[in-house]
């Protein structure tokens, strides 16, 4: 398994109450590797799968932790470094969602870095819809080469108000061009994409929405399906960060195994709640 972008630090700050504008309160700080790539492999790794991320991670000192720690996890690094590293702010609200504050860093991803060997031998590459928006190039000379090595490419959309921001028709043209094989997306962002009933002419052959409790809608071509996703227990919630690329790891560890899509949506939908009873986007190790 191979995720393919940039490598963000995330900042948690875990708020005690509800956030008041002008107003003082504690909070509890965690500093963990974060942004989709970072967040897919650990949850892959955990469910002992081989991964290796790619892409762009800062040259400072605080990069230097995250790659120590994504080591640590058993994750493989394959990455150019330059400038300095991306940083989340993420707000964790008491009910358990999350509000991110982000920080683009200085430096990115070029075609040029592209290198065959980062995704030599992958069974899937994972690209992050956010990376589509910063580095189109890089990330389509990356797709390019998942297919030359026989590796199907998944994608995860940016968000809603992002699509909105650069336009729904537009970023539909972007995800278009990387063909990918498999998307996944929340309900906001399918809604923004138009993925709310058939499957549109220039959408992969197969879409996974998900919804957070409700439950996730299994798009293709064959038609469309619904799969429940089961209730946390009462108090297990604590941060929805990094639920969605816990959802993609699972699912795509069982896709890539051959096991069904509806159950590979189940493996996805428990990973997801691993994820949701830590604090961060990444599952303990």
């Amino acid at each position: 398994m191979v995720a393919l972008g940039k490598l963000v630090a995330d900042q948690l700050l875990q708020l005690s109450a509800p956030l008041v504008v002008g107003g003082q309160q504690r909070v509890v700080r965690t500093t963990t590797a974060g942004g989709a790539p970072a967040n897919v492999t650990a949850g892959v790794v955990r469910l002992g799968v081989p991964a290796r991320l790619a892409g762009w991670a800062g040259a400072d000192p605080l990069a230097d932790g995250l790659l120590t720690a994504l080591a640590e996890r058993g994750v493989e690094t394959a990455v150019v470094r330059r400038g300095r590293a991306p940083l989340s702010t993420v707000l964790v609200h008491p009910d358990g969602e999350r509000t991110l504050l982000t920080d683009r860093g200085e430096g990115g991803l070029e075609p040029a870095d592209v290198r065959a060997e980062w995704v030599a031998g992958a069974a899937v590459v994972h690209l992050d819809g956010y990376d589509v928006l910063r580095f189109p190039e890089a990330l389509r000379t990356a797709a390019a080469a998942a297919r030359d090595a026989g590796a199907p490419v998944s994608v995860d959309v940016a968000a809603a108000t992002r699509i909105a921001s650069h336009g729904p028709d537009a970023y539909a043209g972007m995800l278009a061009g990387l063909r990918p094989d498999v998307l996944f997306c929340n309900a906001a962002e399918a809604s923004e994409l138009g993925l709310t009933g058939d499957l549109p002419p220039w959408a992969p052959a197969l879409a996974l929405v998900h919804a957070g409790a409700q439950p996730t809608r299994v798009l293709a071509r064959a038609g469309a399906w619904q799969v429940p996703v089961e209730p946390l227990p009462q108090g297990r919630l604590r941060d929805t960060t990094g639920c969605g690329d816990a959802f993609a790891a699972g699912v795509l560890a069982g896709w890539r195994a051959g096991v069904p899509v509806l159950d590979a949506v189940r493996a996805g939908h428990a990973a997801a709640a691993v994820v949701a009873g830590v604090i961060g986007g990444q599952p303990p190790s």
